[in-house]
């Protein structure tokens, strides 16, 4: 009887686990820091690859009233050197709060 009800239970379990989507993931991969300013990093050139530093791009647009007389989107890019890949990704979640989202190859974090 015991071991039906296990059997049962871990069934069940295995049975709801798509339905809990970032369950396998640890908080420290699931967290994005919420905090990050978008003017955090560094201006920097492209580093060269293999040097650890971490870059950050993004491109969008954005509704500039004083520039477009509210009728235009103004393009808005920026390219930022961090020490952090979670540093990036916090600034990275605040520029597409902030701003619509551009050409989705220039958005993103990488080390290089």
């Amino acid at each position: 009887m015991k071991r039906s009800v296990l059997v049962l239970m871990l069934g069940a379990a295995l049975a709801a686990q798509p339905l809990f989507p970032g369950a396998d993931m640890t908080g420290a991969q699931a967290a994005v820091r919420k905090n990050v300013s978008e003017f955090a990093g560094q201006r920097c050139n492209n580093p060269p690859r293999g040097s650890g530093v971490i870059v950050g791009r993004y491109s969008g647009t954005t509704d500039n009233p004083i520039i477009s007389m509210g009728g235009d989107n103004v393009p808005v890019s920026d390219f930022r050197c961090f020490r952090t890949m979670e540093e990036c990704r916090g600034w990275l979640y605040t520029m597409r709060s902030k701003y619509v989202d551009g050409n989705s190859v220039l958005i993103g974090c990488d080390r290089r």
